[in-house]
């Protein structure tokens, strides 16, 4: 899984699966290139990358593909980090880059408090009586960045064994999303704007150029997005014809299609309790 060193940076990604859909081929494709383009060291792992969580924590219960890759992107993590690079970032595999240039992750180390970071997400659904609604910002896993000053990764990472071995498994959130926005204000990690997270309902209104909708959702977000995960999870949800066009607006114009509506341009870091003081937006 390690590459041939010629970067203080590695970008890792693993799609464990017999076959690869053609718009998650597309999602790998562009994040390899963007790796290319910043000269990144790139490695996408396949179905080895389970093995790294060990046998007792693959067999204990029943965990879905999500669940192992909670811990296994940590793991590959630590291991990466320990081979000697300055930073490794984790994307996954439905992650899709469409502003390459503009995405990076050089942060200086003062600014990076906690040395990682996670993505920022805005989910838009629908609530009661079908009301549209974005509810307040929250973090993400799907793109993932840690150094070599990363105060806690060690510590997650055994917290996760933990409650594996401690605790009955439910839902693959114990382990991932729902552990993470629990501990963010205790471990007062940032997040970074610009990989986001989105929704079915987003991603329709991406492919029918729904303006209402999209500057809706940039107004709730606030910062420009060069990469977003597109959820994989809830594809029952989104037609692949959808997702295709989707893809093709936020790749024509470099994002365009939602960063024109945002009120904050360029890379930042948000502070950990920066969006506590925001309020779930209704779409009236």
């Amino acid at each position: 899984m390690t590459p041939a060193k010629g970067s203080d940076t590695l970008i890792i990604q693993a799609f464990v699966n017999q076959t690869t859909p053609e718009w998650i081929q597309r999602c790998l494709d562009s994040v390899r290139k963007w790796a290319g383009i910043h000269r990144y060291d790139y490695s996408l792992a396949g179905d080895e990358f389970y093995d790294l969580c060990g046998q007792e924590f693959l067999s204990r219960g029943r965990k879905n593909p999500r669940a192992i890759t909670n811990l296994a992107r940590l793991v590959a993590t630590r291991q990466q980090l320990d081979a000697g690079y300055r930073q490794v970032i984790w994307m996954d595999a439905d992650v899709f880059v469409f502003n390459p240039e503009k995405l990076i992750f050089d942060f200086p180390a003062e600014r990076l408090t906690a040395g990682y970071a996670f993505g920022r997400e805005v989910w838009v659904d629908r609530g009661r009586l079908g009301i549209l609604r974005a509810w307040r910002p929250r973090a993400h896993n799907a793109a993932t960045l840690f150094t070599q000053s990363a105060v806690d990764l060690d510590t997650l990472i055994a917290l996760i064994r933990h409650i594996d071995s401690s605790r009955e498994m439910t839902s693959n959130y114990q382990l991932g999303v729902g552990l993470l926005r629990g501990l963010q204000y205790s471990l007062m990690f940032q997040t970074f704007s610009h990989v986001g997270a989105f929704s079915p309902i987003l991603i329709r209104a991406l492919a029918r150029r729904n303006k209402r909708l999209l500057r809706f959702y940039a107004r709730a977000y606030r910062y420009q997005q060069y990469a977003a995960n597109l959820c994989l999870s809830f594809i029952d949800r989104t037609k692949e014809d959808v997702l295709w066009s989707a893809m093709d607006q936020l790749e024509s114009g470099s994002g365009d299609v939602i960063n024109k509506y945002v009120t904050e341009t360029g890379v930042h870091l948000v502070p950990y309790d920066d969006d506590a003081k925001l309020k779930r937006l209704y779409f009236g």
